[in-house]
């Protein structure tokens, strides 16, 4: 089963060359909601590809 109210996409870090990040973006905001990477999982911190989709506090 899909949920189609999301989408993830990958975005190329700044930082470390061959790392990608997974951002989660909803669909009908059309902002980035979660990402893959240490700066969200532990800090909750949008990082560089979230704020590249898009990202309200």
């Amino acid at each position: 089963m899909t949920d189609d109210r999301y989408e993830i996409i990958s975005i190329e870090s700044k930082v470390r060359e061959g790392v990608f990040h997974k951002v989660v973006k909803d669909l009908k905001s059309g902002k980035a909601v979660s990402c893959s990477c240490k700066c969200w999982s532990k800090g909750k911190k949008p990082c560089a590809g979230m704020r590249t989709v898009g990202f309200d506090n």
